[in-house]
């Protein structure tokens, strides 16, 4: 009898692990496809520093179809992805705040730009698409 509940025991203990695992293959997976498709995107528009060339075009296609920032979105899924499997979760949630607040200073600088250089049209496609957190406006 002993060994039965130490047997359920194990067997839920696995069953979080291996959803950890899945959970985190999926949000990798997904910053990747958004990191390489976002930065495909942008194709020689794509750079480091929050700038705009004089050429610049605004990007609504692709995954900026669903996100204005979706390499913004890969981080925070990167963040989570491997902060599920390596990370506990008081220092998990430190870490993700700070990505958040780095990342909405970020977008805040870059919005700024692209409406100076889009205007009307840059606001509506702000209006119409969320930041980085799809579902959320």
């Amino acid at each position: 009898m002993a060994n039965m509940g130490f047997g359920r025991a194990r067997r839920s203990i696995w069953t979080y692990v291996w959803a950890a695992v899945a959970l985190s293959f999926v949000f990798c997976v997904f910053a990747s496809l958004l990191s390489w498709t976002g930065a495909r995107a942008l194709g020689r528009q794509w750079r480091i520093d929050a700038g705009l060339s004089a050429d610049h075009q605004l990007i609504t296609s692709g995954p900026y179809h669903f996100v204005r920032h979706p390499i913004y979105t890969s981080m925070l899924c990167n963040l989570l992805g491997t902060g599920f499997l390596t990370t506990p979760w008081w220092l998990l949630l430190p870490s993700l705040l700070l990505l958040i607040i780095g990342t909405e200073i970020r977008v805040r600088i870059e919005d700024n730009l692209l409406a100076s250089q889009f205007g009307e049209r840059f606001r509506e496609y702000q209006q119409r698409v969320p930041a980085y957190l799809p579902f959320l406006k």
